[in-house]
């Protein structure tokens, strides 16, 4: 991880994407409200907010360099899953 800068870019870029993909769904299904990917958003953005929080305020006692680094890491990676998921959710509600 380059910084913390660089790291909320990558947050709101991602979750832009699964928001913006979400989006496009309901527009090519025809279903302007439909409720699964309404439910998707929103939790997306949440999940931004919880992020960028956790980003600004690490949780970390020891703010040595190596346990930041491995909090940073960690917050990389669950935001790596989660929109995963949220890519596969999206594909499931498609069928």
């Amino acid at each position: 991880m380059a910084s913390k800068r660089e790291l909320k870019k990558d947050i709101n870029y991602l979750v832009d994407e699964v928001i913006g993909t979400c989006m496009m769904h309901q527009e090519l299904e025809g279903k302007s409200k439909d409720k699964k990917t309404e439910d998707m958003i929103g939790e997306m953005l949440q999940f931004r907010e919880d992020m960028i929080t956790k980003v600004n305020n690490p949780d970390s006692k020891d703010s040595s360099g190596k346990e930041l680094k491995k909090y940073y890491k960690s917050l990389q990676s669950e935001l790596i899953s989660k929109v995963n998921e949220m890519f596969e959710r999206l594909e499931s509600a498609k069928e």
